[in-house]
C-alpha cells in the first residue's frame, strides 16, 4: 500500500538516500550536504508553516520512494494576497515510476492559488499538462547576448564530450578573433562603456523592488528576511559563477534599476533578476552586457521578461526556447490568465530555478 504525506523531519535521511539513488551520476554532494539542504529549503525557509508541505510517497514495504519539495511563496494579484506553490526536485524510485502522478496530483490539489515549476524536464511537462496544467510561453523563452561571439561558440562546443579537445585547440584563435572584433567600430558585439555599479543589500534591493519593479498584477512580496534567505541561498549555485548584485544609476545619479547574475570568466552570464525604471530597460541592459564583459563572460543569457522585450531586440539579442519552461496550474483562471498574458513579474528567483542542489561533476573548462 502506497500513501503521499507531508514531509516531517524524520523523512530527511531517506529523502536524501533517494536523492543519491535517482541522480546518482549527476550529483557530487555527499550525505551529509544533501541532508542539510534539503533541511534548510524545505523545513527552514522563511516561509515554511505555511499551510502547505513538500510531500513524500511512502510504500509500506519500501518507505520512501517519492519527493516532491514545495516551498510556499507569497504574492498579491491586483493587492489581494495568495499564495504560490513552487514545486522542485521531484524525484520518484526507478521502480515505483507510477506513484509519479499521485505525488504530482496531491500537489496539485493542495490550497495554494497558484502552484508553479520552472525546472521541469519534458516527461514532467506532458504529465503536467495532462493533469490540467499548462505552461506559460512568455516565461518559456529566454535570451542571449553575444559579448565574445567566437568564444561563446566555443564555450558551447567545450560541452560536448565530442567537440571539448576541438574546442580546446579553438579557444586561442577565438580570443584573437574577439578582440579584433571588439575593436571595430560597427561590430553588433561592441558594448558601451558604463560607470561602475553599486553592490545591493537585501536593504536596498526592497527598495528598488518597492519603487521601480514593474506595476504587473501578480508579483512577489518579500520582506528583508526572505530576501537575506534568497540571496544567501542564491549565492550558492556557485557553479554558474559568483552571485553579482548590482544597483543601476544614470547620468543624473538617479537609481534606475538593478539586476542581479551570476558571473564567471570564460562562460556565460546568467541573470537571475532585472528590473529598471520604464524610460531606462536600455540603461540597465547596457550595464549588464559591460559588467559582464568587463568581468570576462563570453555572452549574458536570461529569461525574457516582457518589459524588457522592447529593449533586449535593440541590442540585438537572441531568443530561444534552450531554458526550461515555466509550467503553472491553477483553479483560478484570473491567475492563468495574468501569467500567461504577460500581467506578472515572476524572474528565476522566485522559481526553483535558483535552487542550488545539483553540482555537475565534469564541468566544462572556462580556462
Amino acid at each position: 500500500m502506497n500513501r503521499v504525506r507531508p514531509l516531517v523531519s524524520d523523512d530527511i535521511p531517506a529523502v536524501a538516500a533517494l536523492h543519491a539513488s535517482v541522480f546518482s551520476e549527476s550529483s557530487e554532494l555527499s550525505t551529509e550536504e544533501r541532508q542539510h539542504y534539503l533541511r534548510q529549503v524545505f523545513l527552514e525557509s522563511p516561509w515554511h508553516g505555511q499551510p502547505l508541505s513538500s510531500l513524500v510517497s511512502e510504500d509500506a514495504q519500501a518507505g520512501v520512494v517519492g519527493f516532491l519539495g514545495v516551498v510556499p511563496r507569497p504574492m498579491s494579484l491586483n493587492g489581494r494576497s495568495i499564495t504560490v506553490a513552487v514545486g522542485s526536485q521531484f524525484m520518484v524510485a526507478p521502480e515505483h515510476r507510477g506513484l509519479g502522478i499521485k505525488l504530482l496530483k496531491t500537489f496539485l490539489s493542495g490550497p495554494q492559488h497558484l502552484s508553479i515549476t520552472d525546472g521541469a524536464s519534458r516527461v514532467l511537462l506532458k504529465v503536467w499538462k495532462t493533469l490540467g496544467g499548462t505552461d506559460s510561453p512568455l516565461h518559456s523563452i529566454h535570451w542571449t547576448r553575444p559579448l565574445r561571439p567566437t568564444q561563446y561558440v566555443c564555450s558551447l562546443m567545450a560541452q560536448r564530450a565530442a567537440m571539448a579537445r576541438l574546442a580546446t585547440v579553438a579557444r586561442p584563435l577565438c580570443t584573437a578573433l574577439d578582440s579584433l572584433m571588439a575593436g571595430t567600430g560597427r561590430s553588433p558585439f561592441r558594448v558601451s562603456a558604463a560607470p561602475a555599479g553599486e553592490e545591493l543589500t537585501a536593504e536596498t534591493l526592497l527598495d528598488c523592488f518597492d519603487e521601480l519593479a514593474p506595476r504587473a498584477g501578480l508579483r512577489p512580496v518579500y520582506d528583508c528576511a526572505s530576501m537575506k534567505w534568497l540571496l544567501a541561498m542564491a549565492s550558492r549555485k556557485t557553479h554558474l559563477g559568483q552571485l553579482h548584485r548590482v544597483q543601476v544609476r544614470n547620468s543624473a545619479n538617479e537609481v534606475v534599476g538593478w539586476y542581479l547574475c551570476y558571473l564567471k570568466r570564460g562562460r556565460s552570464c546568467e541573470v537571475l533578476q532585472m528590473a529598471g525604471r520604464r524610460d531606462a530597460p536600455e540603461l540597465v541592459l547596457d550595464h549588464l552586457f559591460f559588467h559582464a564583459w568587463r568581468n570576462g563572460a563570453v555572452a549574458v543569457s536570461g529569461r525574457l521578461q516582457a518589459d524588457f522585450f522592447d529593449a533586449l531586440k535593440a541590442k540585438r539579442c537572441l531568443f530561444h526556447a534552450a531554458g526550461s519552461p515555466l509550467l503553472i496550474y491553477s483553479r483560478d483562471h484570473q491567475l492563468i490568465d495574468a501569467v500567461r498574458g504577460g500581467d506578472a513579474f515572476l524572474t528565476r528567483l522566485d522559481g526553483e530555478w535558483w535552487m542550488p542542489f545539483l553540482r555537475p561533476v565534469h564541468a566544462p573548462s572556462s580556462s
